[in-house]
């Protein structure tokens, strides 16, 4: 592979997968192998036999409604923080033209 990309090995619903990879991404890769593989153990304990395929599955729609979930908190938080921004801005400005 180019660009300082290597593959690495990594495990998944007990299947191996080799995933290009920078050096410098490799920790945040292998954290992702994890919280993925804890999250299909999780789904694992509540549904019993319901196939790899149906896990996966049912694990990467948690996962994106979490993300969308957090997406949305931060778009929210980021209005709120730029209005005060703007206020704390117009404060500013009054105080300097008097």
């Amino acid at each position: 592979m180019s660009d300082g990309i290597t593959p690495v090995k990594v495990t998944i619903l007990n299947n191996d997968y080799l995933i290009g990879c920078k050096e410098d991404e490799k920790e945040e890769l292998m954290l992702s192998v994890d919280f993925l593989n804890n999250k299909i153990a999780e789904q694992n304990s509540k549904v019993k036999n319901s196939g790899n395929e149906n896990t996966a599955v049912l694990v990467a729609l948690n996962i994106a409604n979490e993300h969308l979930k957090l997406k949305k908190k931060n778009i929210i938080s980021s209005k709120a923080l730029d209005q005060r921004v703007t206020q704390i801005q117009a404060k500013i400005d009054a105080a300097l033209s008097k």
